[in-house]
């Protein structure tokens, strides 16, 4: 039998972690004017969503100056997009989002080696991946990850030799 204090721990457990209301007049000043595109609808917003923006502001509200005009340059970037490419780039994100930190780590780098590359090799390589065949596709994204792979063990080696 489950006692009392349980059950009473367990209802404490799931309040907390339910959403809750935020009336917009218990924001902080900072808090509302952060989120004054909101006020008229404010009340029939979802508690859950109410509880997102909030920490939305909040962070945005402790980000330096120069952090928070490359937001709003990203987020107007942003608005500007066709509602396909936005759904495109929202799947592309979750994906992104289900790997492992270690496949994230190595998503990053290679985009970060990409990046550094000059326009013309770029293109160059755009250009070789887009003539490949599926198949040659799947093999060859194969042999740069075992590449990195052992780059990486390389780098990890204590004393390895110059």
């Amino acid at each position: 039998m489950i006692s009392l204090w349980r059950v009473v721990l367990l209802m404490l457990l799931l309040a907390c972690s339910q959403a809750y209301a935020v009336p917009w007049d218990d924001l902080s000043d900072a808090q509302r004017s952060a989120l004054a595109g909101y006020e008229e609808q404010w009340s029939v917003i979802s508690e859950e969503r109410q509880q997102r923006l909030v920490l939305g502001a909040d962070r945005w509200l402790t980000m330096k100056p120069e952090v928070r005009a490359e937001m709003a340059q990203r987020f107007q970037q942003w608005q500007q997009l066709d509602r396909g490419k936005r759904v495109e780039l929202m799947q592309r994100w979750r994906a992104f989002r289900d790997l492992t930190p270690q496949q994230q780590r190595r998503m990053r780098e290679g985009l970060r080696r990409f990046k550094n590359l000059s326009a013309e090799q770029k293109r160059k390589l755009r250009t070789q991946f887009r003539n490949m065949s599926a198949k040659d596709r799947a093999a060859a994204l194969q042999r740069m990850q075992r590449r990195a792979d052992r780059m990486r063990r390389l780098r990890a080696q204590p004393n390895r030799p110059n």
